[in-house]
């Protein structure tokens, strides 16, 4: 459900779902809204190549899947739990610690390898899975700066990651499953090869801890002003994510379901600090507009 554009320029994106977060419910705006500084009445996200190569390169850990090699379960699949370095192109180049992956590995080179972004960061809790055939492949083609990331997530040491063996699975197929917009979507290989991550992906995570902690009250606040709704009717609203484009907010109201508000910028901000600064200016607006000043 789209509400219209007359009650609310930026537009809210609504989607049903069986459980919070992606329980979501109509907000009504009560009065017409005007223009935002800040804010664009164009409600945009990032594609699902985009968010499918967000997702990857926000991990350094993925689930790889193959067909397990032992007498008596042919055709059933061994899961091992690997490290791996994202490629330019959005491969998966996995240091494999499962002997057993190994030799399933030896007997067929296809394999699915499933990624799943933590929670409170970008693409929070949305997962990709890479499909598709598994090459050899050398620790030499790996960054020292890759090395000690890899490192620092398993607990083993540089020394002992560069002397595993090394595969590359390069995918044929993607799927997407997206938390946030409860959607999932097959992404074409080509697209998601030439696809860019969000690049606040980096700072998501704290800009998340930092306006859901020391600025909730001020994101419910934004959210009932921006909304149109009267403040005493948000108990809360927490921000989801944050990409170039804009950001995700989920609403409490009191005696309705959550919901989910997309909100677009109408300047990308290139990094953290620039995050924040758009963040405390929307507040600030947002409460001048309380006090009836703007």
């Amino acid at each position: 459900m789209l509400i219209g554009a007359a009650l609310l320029p930026l537009g809210v994106l609504l989607r049903p779902s069986a459980s919070p977060p992606r329980c979501v419910a109509s907000l009504t705006a009560a009065t017409p809204v005007a223009e935002w500084g800040d804010l664009t009445d164009k409600v945009l996200r990032l594609t699902d190549a985009q968010q499918a190569r967000t997702v990857a390169s926000v991990c350094v850990r993925g689930t790889l899947s193959t067909e397990l090699d032992v007498p008596g379960a042919e055709g059933a699949v061994f899961s091992s739990d690997e490290i791996f370095v994202l490629d330019a192109d959005g491969s998966a180049t996995i240091a494999l610690a499962s002997e057993q992956a190994l030799s399933n590995l030896g007997a067929s080179s296809k394999a699915t390898f499933h990624i799943c972004a933590p929670r409170g960061g970008a693409a929070a809790g949305s997962s990709v899975s890479l499909i598709g055939v598994v090459e050899e492949t050398s620790v030499d083609d790996i960054s020292d700066a890759d090395l000690e990331k890899l490192s620092k997530a398993s607990g083993a040491s540089v020394q002992d990651i560069a002397a595993r063996p090394w595969r590359q699975l390069v995918p044929s197929s993607v799927h997407l499953s997206d938390t946030i917009r409860n959607r999932e979507a097959w992404v074409p290989a080509s697209e998601y090869a030439e696809a860019t991550a969000n690049p606040l992906a980096n700072a998501a995570e704290a800009l998340l801890k930092k306006m859901n902690g020391a600025h909730a009250s001020s994101l419910a606040r934004f959210a009932s002003v921006y909304a149109g709704l009267p403040e005493d009717k948000v108990t809360s609203a927490e921000l989801l994510g944050v990409d170039q484009l804009g950001f995700d907010l989920r609403v409490e109201q009191v005696a309705l379901p959550p919901s989910l508000m997309r909100v677009g910028f109408r300047l990308p901000p290139a990094n953290q600090e620039e995050g924040v600064s758009v963040f405390m200016k929307l507040f600030q607006e947002a409460y001048e507009r309380q006090q009836g000043w703007m």
